[in-house]
């Protein structure tokens, strides 16, 4: 092992040493502790978390004056999850609630509070509940599922030439491991190839987009946390070799990808934050919510940039059209 992997792993040990010996001593007596746990800084969860948190303050729970409110971002340093979800255990937290799934998984793992997921895309197969209809005692959630269908649609409509579509995901997300399996299975219906492009980290997006780029039509990122953090190595290889490069949240659109139906995500974070809510007034057994409906977004901009022209009665029906590239 290297030394540089020895110190790093001394680090997080250390980390979650002191984590777990943390206990929190300066929350007023009756005050209620709420946790929320966030995998990274990124347009999308950013959205989920501050809805959430609007919601919160606008059912009367404010940080400092009735609650404690806890926030801590791993900064998409996966090592650093199971301590985040350790420490806010440690904080004797009346409810935490965990954005996206590896957060989740590690905070359920163990939590001895009750626990709200937001933005999972599947929920069931990531191991978090039985079903999403029966509620359960402890959990409960939205998921965030894309409907991958309308996806497809919406990249044949704009561009209608596109036969090989390439697909940058990491298969270590559940998340993609969902969504690959719906674009495998919906992508005949639509006369697509997939050409898939496995990532392991957000540093191999520009040299996995560089292969697609040579060997595709057009570039699909699905829901993935590790991909949608390199959204802009992504565009740049997009922009580079004039390839269509779509996206499945509204967040890379505004970054530079071309399109996307996506799930409302401040919706998301709305529903999170009721359900959190019912939660903390003492509700058990919610079923989780599925984000209903789908928004199609649009980057002038970007198009622009990768030679697409997009149908005009798409551009007039889009929720919302970006004409800049956000840095």
């Amino acid at each position: 092992m290297k030394k540089w992997s020895v110190a790093l792993l001394v680090i997080v040990v250390i980390g979650a040493a002191a984590f777990f010996a943390l206990r929190v001593h300066n929350t007023p007596e009756g005050m209620r502790v709420i946790a929320i746990a966030n995998l990274m800084s990124h347009p999308i969860l950013d959205t989920v978390q501050e809805n959430l948190l609007a919601e919160l303050k606008r059912e009367g729970y404010e940080d400092g004056k009735n609650v404690r409110i806890i926030l801590r971002n791993a900064n998409g340093q996966m090592q650093v999850v199971p301590s985040i979800a350790n420490e806010l255990v440690a904080q004797d937290s009346d409810i935490i609630i965990a954005i996206t799934t590896p957060m989740s998984q590690a905070v359920k793992k163990v939590a001895q509070c009750p626990v709200v997921f937001g933005a999972v895309t599947d929920p069931v197969g990531a191991g978090l509940i039985a079903s999403l209809d029966q509620g359960e005692e402890m959990i409960t959630g939205t998921s965030d599922a894309v409907p991958y269908d309308e996806q497809l649609r919406l990249i044949r409509r704009i561009t209608p030439n596109v036969k090989r579509l390439g697909v940058l995901f990491n298969p270590g997300e559940a998340a993609s491991q969902y969504g690959i399996k719906q674009l495998r299975k919906f992508a005949p219906d639509f006369g697509f190839t997939l050409i898939e492009g496995p990532v392991s980290s957000t540093g191999d997006v520009y040299p996995v987009a560089q292969n697609l780029a040579h060997r595709v039509d057009a570039i699909l990122i699905s829901t993935d946390n590790t991909v949608a953090a390199g959204i802009a190595a992504a565009v740049k290889v997009a922009t580079e070799h004039k390839v269509p490069l779509y996206a499945c949240d509204s967040g890379s659109i505004e970054k530079g990808a071309l399109a996307a139906v996506s799930a409302g995500y401040a919706q998301v974070g709305i529903d999170t934050g009721k359900l959190a809510v019912r939660v903390l007034k003492g509700e058990r057994g919610i079923p989780s919510v599925t984000a209903k409906g789908s928004e199609v977004y649009i980057n002038k901009k970007a198009a622009e940039m990768m030679g697409v022209s997009v149908p005009n009665e798409i551009i007039q029906n889009a929720t919302k059209v970006y004409k800049e590239i956000k840095e």
